[in-house]
């Protein structure tokens, strides 16, 4: 198994102003290929958090163009610890749902759904 310490997390500072973490794949001429990147945010009390830099996309790999970073650094093995663990919570959530039965998970919600007293076709609907 390999070491925390050898595997490739960075942090990017970015010229947008993102602060990105991610795993760094590989390298090439003009562009960093990386793996599951987390944005960074820091409260003005100094605690951060993780969260999706691309929240509404299932694609893990990404390329970062050089030109845009301002500077990078590898993270201290604890900073990677909290990445691996936020990282990986998704297929642990995912995994959790698949093991268990979906028709017990909503089962009840959907019994007690009265699904006749919507009018489909009602022109009168608010959306929001």
């Amino acid at each position: 198994m390999e070491s925390i310490t050898n595997v490739d997390i960075r942090h990017f500072k970015l010229t947008n102003g993102d602060d990105v973490i991610c795993y760094v794949q590989n390298s090439t001429e003009h562009a960093y290929i990386v793996e599951r990147p987390a944005a960074v945010h820091v409260s003005p009390a100094g605690a951060w958090a993780f969260t999706d830099w691309f929240p509404f996309s299932d694609k893990k790999v990404f390329k970062i163009m050089k030109r845009f970073v301002i500077n990078h650094t590898e993270v201290v093995n604890e900073t990677k610890e909290s990445y691996i663990k936020y990282s990986l919570q998704e297929e642990i959530i995912r995994d959790t749902i698949k093991d268990a039965d979906y028709n017990d998970l909503i089962g009840d919600e959907l019994d007690n759904l009265d699904i006749d007293s919507y009018d489909l076709n009602a022109k009168s609907r608010t959306i929001h």
